[in-house]
């Protein structure tokens, strides 16, 4: 790639992908700026608590992934040198309409074209941008926490009028009762609560309109005192949405258990307001209730009834022999037979693993092999235990019916795909690369490649997507009918003569059927294997006048150093967005 074309396929290829690296992977570039701040942040802090003379400064300039941001050479800074600056925020809004695009590094683009200073008209579009693409609290702090970054690398440690009335037009953008839901649902992230950028960004109540002053006055002074001085002056029904908001079941002075009735009076609320309902509204202890489980479930949206098979397996209310947590097992079956338009078979197959093989922490004073003077890993005697627990076959079943039904639903692609999967044995004996630090779920490289081909397929309903299988001396096809289930061509995969993977045999297929793009899932990948599939690509497309792109997938492999290949994609280990940025690729989105 080259001149304008490459420095905007950079671009999109960060804005799906999460990495600035022509490699995807685990590292994600975003939460490791926000980690490595942060622990400069308390690095510094910890030699001015003890006295030290090492300006504060120094860690913080050594290795600073903040100056790759901003240098020349990064996709931003390197579009506005060769003059389109005008095409950065019209990709950043397109993209953020694409269910493909990783969230929090747009809003990292955001920033950095923020910051670039010399550009005035660009500055302006992106912080008047901000309302639009930080659409919750989670974003919205996020970019203030970039923007700080930048800043402090820069010198300066105060706000700038546009980063002002960046702040001022995002809360003014929230309908009343919204902003009400916003402030509630996230009262922190990232370090920073609402009062905090409020006050930094001199926002004046008076300037507000009346309804989100009433919501801001709550922010910082209370529901007593917001209610006090706006009852009775037509905010009776934001006022009363604030009550049941404000009450998160925390128990009152001198009292010892949580008010169930009260959290269940706010998802009520919350339901009949807004009609939808995140685990997110609820306080984490009091998920710990049957009574509380049974009026939530019904209300909740499909990621939403995904995420509560592990709280509630957690909270062992998905014990088979629970009697009295029956007709609450029945109900989460029943939600998860209707969640299947609202999730990917990644995310269900990760759940499932998570259910089926939970790893507890548990505390025993001090673990065996720190008596031996070993190494745990974990703090104060914390050590982690596979805990075997009584894991509900219904539930199992419906997250298996879940898992196919929901790659049905996965928009189906009109170009040609080839999917080309090594069946080796190395694919059933070796598990993928998660990025779970607690180790939860133990996916093979066979389900991994499964669920894959699954997505790929759209559940076997796309004509134009074909799974096959590196056997023998050839590839051989393996159906994918609109029934099939991820045992099912794990055992498919079994069934099949084994043969080495080859690239080549993969991208002549790719020609001889038309194919746009041929991938191709392995377990193990080197240098030299990723070497030689960058020069065969390369040479076929040449030799053969096609543009045939290749996505090389090491499910098992964790860290490689690749160059640029055009037409090449590199993905490294297997997490919930892989089977994602693979279909972007296949799309042209990068």
């Amino acid at each position: 790639m080259s001149g304008e074309d490459g420095s905007m396929a950079s671009l999109k290829q960060l804005l799906v992908t999460g990495s600035n690296t022509d490699t995807c992977y685990g590292d994600h570039l975003a939460r490791h700026l926000v980690d490595w701040f942060q622990f400069n942040e308390r690095q510094s802090h910890k030699r001015k608590s003890q006295g030290s003379s090492q300006p504060a400064e120094t860690t913080l300039r050594a290795a600073s992934p903040v100056d790759a941001l901003l240098a020349s050479t990064a996709v931003i800074p390197k579009l506005v040198e060769e003059g389109h600056a005008d095409q950065i925020l019209d990709t950043l809004r397109a993209y953020s309409q694409l269910p493909y695009v990783d969230k929090e590094v747009l809003v990292l683009c955001l920033a950095v074209a923020s910051k670039q200073s010399e550009q005035k008209k660009l500055v302006t579009e992106a912080h008047s941008a901000v309302r639009e693409l930080c659409t919750n609290t989670h974003l919205f702090f996020l970019f203030i926490q970039f923007s700080k970054m930048i800043a402090k690398k820069g010198g300066h440690a105060g706000w700038g009028r546009g980063l002002r009335r960046a702040v001022v037009s995002w809360y003014m953008g929230w309908e009343p009762s919204r902003l009400a839901l916003e402030v509630t649902r996230h009262a922190s992230a990232h370090g920073w609560t609402h009062r905090d950028v409020i006050r930094l960004a001199h926002l004046k109540l008076s300037d507000m309109p009346i309804g989100t002053q009433v919501v801001l006055h709550y922010v910082f002074q209370g529901l007593n005192r917001t209610t006090e001085q706006y009852r009775g002056k037509d905010h009776d029904q934001l006022l009363e949405l604030l009550s049941a908001l404000d009450k998160d079941g925390h128990p009152q002075a001198g009292e010892k258990v949580w008010d169930v009735n009260q959290v269940i009076n706010k998802v009520n609320k919350l339901h009949e307001v807004f009609g939808d309902l995140t685990l997110h509204d609820v306080p984490s202890q009091a998920l710990k209730s049957q009574e509380l489980w049974s009026h939530l479930l019904d209300k909740l949206e499909g990621e939403s009834v995904v995420g509560s098979v592990n709280r509630l397996g957690r909270c062992n209310l998905l014990n088979p022999g629970t009697e009295l947590a029956r007709p609450l097992q029945d109900q989460l079956v029943d939600r998860l037979a209707h969640a299947a338009t609202a999730v990917t078979p990644a995310h269900v197959l990760l759940t499932l693993h998570a259910y089926q093989h939970p790893a507890r922490y548990v505390v025993e004073g001090v673990s065996k092999s720190s008596q031996r003077g070993g190494r745990t890993g974990m703090r104060g005697g914390r050590v982690m235990s596979r805990k075997s627990s009584k894991v509900n076959p219904r539930v199992v079943e419906a997250l298996h019916s879940l898992l196919a039904a929901s790659a049905k639903n996965v928009d189906k692609t009109s170009r040609k795909l080839g999917i080309c999967i090594d069946v080796r044995g190395s694919m059933g004996a070796n598990h993928v690369w998660t990025g779970n630090p607690e180790g939860k779920g133990e996916v093979s490289c066979q389900e991994a490649a499964a669920v894959t081909a699954l997505t790929l397929t759209s559940g076997g309903t796309n004509t134009s997507a074909t799974a096959l299988a590196f056997s023998d001396s050839s590839l051989v096809e393996l159906p994918v009918h609109e029934a099939a289930t991820v045992a099912d061509l794990v055992h498919k995969f079994k069934q099949t003569v084994i043969g080495e993977v080859s690239v080549g045999a993969a991208l002549k297929w790719g020609q001889e059927n038309n194919a746009e793009t041929v991938v191709v899932l392995t377990h193990r990948l080197d240098q030299q294997a990723v070497s030689s599939a960058a020069q065969a690509l390369t040479k076929f497309n040449q030799d053969n006048t096609t543009n045939i792109r290749l996505a090389l997938c090491g499910l098992g492999t964790k860290r490689l150093n690749t160059t640029h290949t055009s037409g090449l994609l590199v993905v490294l280990g297997f997490q919930q967005r892989t089977p994602t940025i693979i279909r972007a690729f296949h799309e042209r989105y990068f």
